[in-house]
């Protein structure tokens, strides 16, 4: 995978695509992808027009570009969990447990929109595509942009 991922020829569009125009589009660093609403319309009702025209790269481009953030963050949240824990060691506990419970419903939620979200993409790729194809492509272009890229993108920054 790994020498077939770096010898892609990003400019031809993969055999899995279909070759209707109307539903390629080129992410801004253009490379193609076939948008899951327009390879299947009778979905595009339950989809914002946002996610349909998603385009990661700017995200994307911009985390590469700070690649420090994500280092400093852990250093700040391991400081946060055993400064805290120095501090409230004699102190009488919060009282957060409807807080929580939001917290934890909050999750629930978007873990399931993400799910329904991403989900038929899926589907889509083990039905049309290769099980080579489906781990070797280039994410952009099998489900990485578009309304999949989309919650597949605040998947990975909800983990941060």
């Amino acid at each position: 995978c790994l020498f077939i991922y770096s010898t892609i020829n990003y400019s031809i569009i993969p055999s899995t695509m279909t070759t209707d125009s109307s539903c390629l589009n080129y992410n801004s660093d253009g490379i193609p992808y076939e948008e899951f609403t327009c390879v299947y319309p009778q979905l595009k009702s339950f989809y914002l027009e946002f996610e349909q025209y998603y385009d990661p790269v700017p995200v994307h481009h911009w985390m590469a570009d700070h690649p420090l953030l994500p280092m400093i963050a852990c250093v700040v949240y391991a400081v946060l969990i055993f400064g805290g824990q120095h501090l409230m060691r004699n102190q009488e506990s919060w009282k957060w447990r409807n807080r929580m419970a939001a917290w934890n419903l909050f999750l629930s939620v978007f873990s399931t929109l993400g799910m329904l979200r991403t989900a038929p993409q899926l589907v889509h790729n083990l039905t049309s595509m290769s099980l080579r194809d489906n781990l070797c492509l280039d994410p952009r272009t099998t489900y990485g942009s578009g309304s999949t890229g989309l919650w597949v993108q605040l998947f990975i920054l909800s983990k941060f």
